[in-house]
């Protein structure tokens, strides 16, 4: 053998190359046993043979597989220790009724050794099972983007060796358990589920970064927060929070971020408020906060970025402020108060039996073809014929100006407060804001013109997608016709409407009219029926997802039948103007605007803001306009049932007699 000494500085490289290659190469002994093997086959079934894994096969060395943004493990010793798959599936893609999981996290205990699980946008569905706990040794646990619902189970509390975890953009919902066992924990995201009513009130002293953002979290903010000296992001933005904001949140010793926007939270600031030296994002807008601004929030720098519209505010730049008024009547029901049952009240509400009855869906198609029956067998058949229907002009509520009890009125108070819940408070905009969020009102932005008016997409500052409507007014109003109007507007917020989150109000010159620029939601996830006929495209609606979805259009009609006095009605509710957000939430669009009162006589209703007038009928009525609704929501049942859309008149008749025949089968059998 040639002494080390006498080899060549290129061949004793080449025997060090060799050396390397054989101290890395793979071996049977190192990849994963076969028993963790066969499970994590076995994992790829359960996730319905996801893209990330289309490679994996009982002949791969797993372990050595190349790590890939959207699939990476690690190994040791045989065993699995850490574990991320991705999807690129849209936010409304579930997998299909036969995944389970409890099944699925059964599987994942046989993983012992897992340290990082991060399971993010693979369409995982239902409760999260309290057998996660049994991963004990895990310190990452990210399941972001899925449609996990229900509690999160108090077990949870007793994986102390968590030191993140997201469960960020689910529907998880109900009362977060004790976290604070959690010592380790440093990041905590929750953000974009409906947990609430209550803030938790203890954490680990070692959080870093805390992010409870759109959720349905009520009551102050806790004063336990001031432990937390090590927090430097904290996000409770889009909330329900009321109260004072506690002067000690901007002095964190360490806190960096912090996002309080879109609350309820109210008074003013005291003079001598300090901030922490690392603090560089501040937004309190949208809250009804009031007076000046302290020294150390009062001017944006290359250190601190400060948002504060959408406030009552002194001393900053009042075309982004309310008046005082504003924040001290309470804005609209930013901040609302506890809703009081009335049985009495909903047995004389003619959409609080729809409610009940459409509740008795969960019960089985069945049960969906009985009230069907009942929905449609309570209108007289020739109003059926859509042609015997008054046609409204567009926008235009078909509305009757007619008193109502002091019940009737407590009840719509009530449900102005319920459709306020988990939305932003409604502001006024300026138009230099909708000109930044449209770029200009560029024609690129325009998506639809119709006698309704320009339909514009745009992006506002803080991040999110909003429509602008443009309607122009043939002519001048008096200031007490547009805050009528504007007021009645701000009621039509509700978790099932495409809502209006606020206004612009622009004068024309020369007498030229005026223009009103109504910004609503922006809703991209296709209408109600292409979820259920467009089957190619995307996943079909299952159908719990079909029962929700009626509840939820019920529920929108009941809202804008009580919202005002009087209600309205007539609300064109065709299949395709229900839309569905990310979370298959269903929202009513393109329903009916209130009108303008005249100047003259100021004569309600008699004008709508199109510029149309409105034309006496026998049948503009509340109890026709009422009829109506109730009829198209029955067609909107019938297609759910179904899956279809009824083309003519003979094929809805048939219909109707094949449930008719169905219920009595049914009935005479048992």
């Amino acid at each position: 053998m040639i002494p080390p000494s006498k080899l060549s500085p290129f061949t004793m490289l080449l025997h060090l190359l060799l050396l390397l290659l054989i101290s890395t190469s793979p071996s049977t002994s190192q990849d994963l046993s076969p028993s963790q093997s066969k499970t994590l086959l076995r994992l790829q079934r359960l996730l319905e043979f996801p893209s990330a894994l289309s490679s994996l096969s009982s002949s791969s060395s797993f372990c050595y597989l190349p790590p890939s943004p959207s699939f990476s493990l690690s190994c040791s010793s045989g065993r699995l220790t850490s574990l991320s798959i991705s999807g690129n599936n849209t936010s409304s893609f579930t997998l299909s009724s036969s995944f389970s999981s409890d099944s699925l996290f059964t599987t994942l205990t046989r993983f012992p050794s897992l340290t990082s699980l991060s399971l993010v946008s693979l369409g995982l569905w239902g409760p999260l099972p309290s057998k996660l706990h049994r991963l004990s040794n895990l310190k990452l646990l990210n399941l972001s983007s899925n449609h996990f619902s229900g509690s999160i189970p108090p077990q949870l509390s007793t994986m102390t060796s968590l030191q993140a975890l997201i469960l960020s953009h689910n529907s998880l919902n109900g009362t977060l358990p004790d976290l604070h066992p959690l010592s380790s924990i440093t990041d905590l995201d929750l953000s974009n589920n409906l947990l609430g009513p209550d803030l938790p009130t203890s954490f680990s002293s070692n959080l870093v970064s805390l992010i409870l953002s759109k959720n349905h979290f009520h009551a102050s903010i806790p004063l336990q927060l001031q432990s937390l000296d090590k927090l430097q992001k904290l996000d409770l933005s889009s909330n329900l929070i009321t109260g004072k904001i506690p002067t000690f949140l901007f002095s964190l010793p360490a806190i960096q971020y912090l996002d309080l926007s879109s609350n309820g939270l109210a008074g003013a600031f005291p003079v001598s408020l300090s901030c922490g030296a690392a603090l560089g994002y501040v937004d309190v807008s949208n809250n009804l906060l009031t007076g000046a601004m302290p020294l150390c929030l009062r001017s944006n720098s290359s250190n601190l970025f400060v948002l504060n519209s959408g406030n009552c505010l002194t001393g900053v730049n009042p075309k982004n402020q309310h008046s005082g008024s504003y924040c001290n009547q309470g804005a609209l029901a930013a901040i609302l108060p506890p809703v009081e049952k009335n049985n009495t009240e909903s047995k004389n509400n003619h959409l609080g039996l729809i409610l009940g009855i459409v509740g008795g869906i969960i019960g089985g198609g069945m049960v969906i073809g009985l009230l069907l029956f009942v929905a449609l067998r309570k209108i007289k058949p020739k109003s059926f014929d859509k042609n015997l229907l008054p046609k409204s002009s567009p926008g235009l509520p078909t509305i009757q100006v007619s008193p109502r009890t002091p019940a009737e009125t407590r009840h719509m108070s009530q449900a102005v407060r319920i459709g306020t819940i988990g939305l932003m408070p409604y502001r006024v905009f300026s138009l230099e804001e909708l000109e930044e969020a449209t770029n200009d009102f560029d024609p690129g932005h325009l998506i639809e013109e119709s006698p309704q008016g320009k339909f514009y997409k745009g992006w506002h500052r803080d991040g999110s997608t909003i429509m602008i409507r443009c309607i122009k007014l043939k002519q001048k109003y008096s200031a007490q016709s547009l805050v009528q109007f504007t007021d009645t507007l701000s009621k039509l917020r509700h978790r099932h409407l495409v809502s209006i989150l606020g206004h612009c109000i622009v004068s024309g010159q020369d007498n030229a009219g005026m223009t009103i620029f109504l910004v609503t939601e922006y809703v991209s996830n296709g209408t109600l029926r292409s979820h259920l006929t467009e089957w190619r495209k995307r996943e079909m609606l299952k159908w719990p997802q079909r029962i929700a979805a009626v509840i939820g259009i019920a529920r929108g009609i009941q809202f804008l039948h009580t919202v005002t006095v009087p209600g309205i009605f007539g609300n064109n509710l065709t299949i395709e103007n229900i839309l569905l957000d990310e979370t298959l939430t269903a929202k009513i669009s393109n329903y009916n605007l209130p009108a303008l009162p005249k100047n003259k006589n100021n004569k309600i209703g008699s004008e709508s803001p199109f510029g149309g007038t409105s034309e006496g009928s026998e049948f503009g009525s509340v109890e026709h306009g009422e009829k109506e609704d109730v009829y198209q929501l029955g067609l909107i049942l019938l297609e759910i049932i179904v899956g279809k859309p009824t083309e003519s008149r003979s094929e809805l008749d048939t219909l109707k007699l094949q449930v008719r025949i169905l219920l009595i089968i049914v009935f005479d059998h048992e």
